[in-house]
């Protein structure tokens, strides 16, 4: 029998996904669509128009209310003063990270070692003000050892959750110390603890990031162990006491874990669905998505245009749809979670897919097979943690077994993180019309088969356009984009190449690589450049490699047998190295050299020098080319001229740096530097000689243009290539 679907529901998900997915994008596009939304709830006969009207809320609850820039000191030290909102430790890199109350972005304060901060606490400071390493970004505030006082604040009941939060986590950490523990403590107790980066980047190719974070899967295994029911309109044959012990437990554990949005609704839902036992009722899907739904939307409004909150009610909404699949104990344990997983799986792929860029089919046998080892993790923890802070010697036994099971876990992640497919990577970003088209597809599928065969229609639609063979033209364009002190560009040819060149930051490496990504028109790259072997240049390879496929790596000789090297090999990566005077052409109007040198040169000398050109315009890249190898390039020719130069060893100063700019007479200079390094001092030397100088720590992300007209796109607005000097 086909379950009853909630139509209604559906509909008003129909109207409020888009707007949610638009208004970081095109807040224009959203507000269109929710006009059209609210034209369709008043003037239409559509059976479930009335769902347009949840479009104008989560418009509302979408946007951040205006506010005016914050004004920074002079970088240095400076005192500062505040109240806690947030605390957040990384064991990781030995710190603490603070937020302080104070509008839309708030202080965040980097502590070192761990800090014992609850919310409300009044705190005063000396911290290092450090300029921030791009435009748009925040300055970073440090604070040296003993330089943080902190007065209690006043009591509250979030000081309260957050207090047993602190005591939990630190004795958790005290029983299984090192990596085990923290890991843990991310798995039980919710994103105050980061995970170590390697775990946390292999859960995300496998898809498993629901049960390494704190989710409504937790909740969930939690409310199992305590005797609730799984589903809405399961109907709870338990003593009220019974009941009313467990419903508080999971309300609490929601509290402690900081409330995210998928933890509240599976208590939300809990608590509904047992005061429906007692009116003898049973709790419809509808109700137990919308009410949960309701209260963050008057909580935190701001959470609604999260990934996190539309992708646990989706999957829930997915979850819903499987039923019981064959009879007997495999079909119950095995068949019916197998069914249930894929169905989930399914429902959520287009919001991946938007939102990630990726798929992750192997999640539908994982998720049922790990899950009850989590839940062991779960109960063991907040078992073994409750225990050592209350009875410190009756927890033993977890710290002996809680590790072994740590490590079982982590060994079945990262078997899975090997699997081919893991994760299937969307090889296109479709553009918004394209979308659009199979919105209305996917509505006119719904509207023929109003059943489950409708939904599993209209997700597949959805999810299509990620996998359509389009290539749409664009300008060739090279990008240098702002990461501070380090390299990542992309270079895009007439043709569709899309071409990485480094992809690094001292600062933030994970920074260089998300703006990578973004930029891609494709989600794949043909060729990625590594112009040598310091880590701001390819630091935010590893990430880069989870999140899209990479064809072909062009490196230095100097980097074999590198970690880099093994990274690229294990993803697959075809790689050509270049020795010392040879050269490669990977794409059309890209040249890429490796200077004359000595082998025991340094490694910034041995960088690859890069030249792209198209229809007459020239950009050359030095990588970070110190004295002797701008002398080498000089003498074999390489330093030809060209209209644009990307600075050599980002803008510092070289003694040679003028024959190279006589050599090369560009018509503009870019430097990817900080925006400490300002002008930089080869940049000052550029601007001397009539050179147009434009710096990513000072512009923001830096494109030329090659075709039809030459032109520079930059944070301060877009002006045509300067004529020759």
């Amino acid at each position: 029998m086909e379950p009853r679907l909630p139509w209604s529901l559906f509909a008003g998900l129909f109207w409020a996904l888009p707007v949610a997915c638009l208004v970081p994008h095109s807040l224009p596009a959203a507000a269109l669509w929710t006009a059209f939304a609210t034209l369709a709830a008043v003037c239409s006969r559509w059976p479930f128009r009335r769902g347009g009207l949840c479009a104008l809320p989560v418009l509302l609850a979408s946007l951040s209310p205006p506010t005016a820039p914050r004004t920074w000191p002079r970088p240095g030290p400076v005192r500062i003063a505040g109240t806690v909102t947030e605390v957040q430790h990384a064991p990781a890199r030995g710190e603490t990270l603070v937020r302080l109350a104070g509008g839309r972005t708030p202080l965040v304060l980097r502590v070192p070692g761990r800090r014992e901060l609850l919310p409300g606490d009044r705190v005063a400071a000396v911290a290092h003000l450090a300029r921030p390493v791009a435009p748009d970004l925040e300055p970073t505030l440090h604070v040296p050892h003993g330089g943080l006082r902190a007065e209690p604040g006043p009591p509250s009941l979030r000081r309260l959750w957050a207090w047993l939060h602190h005591g939990l986590t630190r004795h958790l950490l005290q029983l299984v110390p090192g990596d085990g523990g923290v890991l843990l403590a991310t798995l039980a107790l919710g994103r105050q603890t980061q995970a170590p980066a390697e775990l946390a980047a292999s859960h995300r190719a496998t898809g498993l990031s629901h049960l390494l974070a704190v989710s409504g899967a937790h909740a969930a295994m939690l409310g199992l162990l305590l005797g609730l029911p799984q589903r809405p309109r399961q109907r709870i044959g338990r003593h009220p006491l019974h009941l009313g012990m467990a419903l508080c437990v999971l309300c609490a554990y929601a509290a402690i874990t900081g409330g995210e949005p998928p933890v509240l609704r599976s208590a939300v839902a809990a608590c509904l669905a047992g005061a429906a036992t007692f009116g003898r009722r049973r709790l419809g899907l509808g109700t137990a998505l919308a009410a949960p739904a309701l209260l963050t939307l008057l909580a935190a409004p701001e959470a609604l245009a999260t990934p996190s909150f539309w992708l646990s009610y989706t999957a829930v909404f997915g979850l819903m749809l499987s039923r019981p699949v064959g009879t007997g104990w495999t079909g119950q344990w095995l068949w019916s979670p197998l069914a249930a997983s894929a169905w989930a799986t399914l429902i959520t792929a287009p919001l991946t897919l938007f939102w990630f860029g990726q798929l992750a089919p192997w999640t539908v046998v994982l998720t049922p097979l790990l899950a009850p080892l989590v839940a062991l993790l779960l109960l063991g923890s907040l078992l073994g943690a409750t225990l050592a802070w209350l009875a410190p010697t009756l927890a033993q036994p977890f710290g002996w077994l809680l590790p072994t099971l740590a490590e079982l876990y982590v060994g079945g992640v990262q078997w899975a993180d090997r699997l081919p497919g893991t994760p299937i990577h969307a090889p296109a970003a479709p553009p918004a019309w394209l979308l659009a088209v199979a919105l209305v597809c996917g509505v006119a599928a719904l509207e023929r088969w109003r059943h489950r065969g409708g939904v599993a229609a209209c997700a597949s639609l959805l999810a299509l356009p990620y996998f359509l063979p389009l290539d749409p033209r664009a300008a060739a364009h090279l990008t240098l984009f702002a990461v501070g002190h380090g390299q990542a560009g992309l270079y895009r040819s007439g043709e569709g190449h899309q071409v990485a060149i480094d992809c690094g930051s001292l600062h933030q490496p994970a920074r260089a690589t998300r703006l990578l990504v973004q930029a891609l028109r494709h989600r794949r790259l043909d060729v990625l450049v590594v112009t040598h072997g310091d880590l701001d240049h390819h630091n935010g390879v590893p990430a880069l490699l989870a999140q899209v496929p990479i064809a072909r790596a062009i490196l230095p000789a100097h980097l074999d047998g590198s970690a880099l090297h093994a990274e690229l090999l294990a993803a697959g990566t075809a790689i050509t190295w270049l020795q010392p005077g040879q050269q490669a052409t990977p794409v059309p109007g890209l040249l890429v050299v490796a200077p004359p040198l000595p082998v025991a040169l340094g490694r910034n000398d041995h960088s690859l020098w890069l030249l792209v050109e198209r229809r007459g315009t020239r950009a050359l890249l030095c990588g970070d080319a110190q004295e002797l190898g701008i002398a080498a390039a000089l003498a074999a020719g390489i330093a030809a001229p060209a209209d644009v130069l990307v600075l050599p060893h980002h803008g510092r100063f070289a003694p040679n740096v003028p024959q190279l700019l006589a050599a090369v007479r560009p018509r503009a200079c870019f430097a990817s530097a900080p925006s400490a390094d300002g002008d930089t001092a080869a940049g000052r030397t550029a601007r001397r000689t009539g050179a147009q100088l434009w710096a990513t720590g000072q512009h923001g992300e830096l494109t030329l243009e090659f075709d039809p007209t030459p032109r520079v796109h930059s944070g301060c607005g877009t002006l045509p290539l300067p004529d020759p000097p």
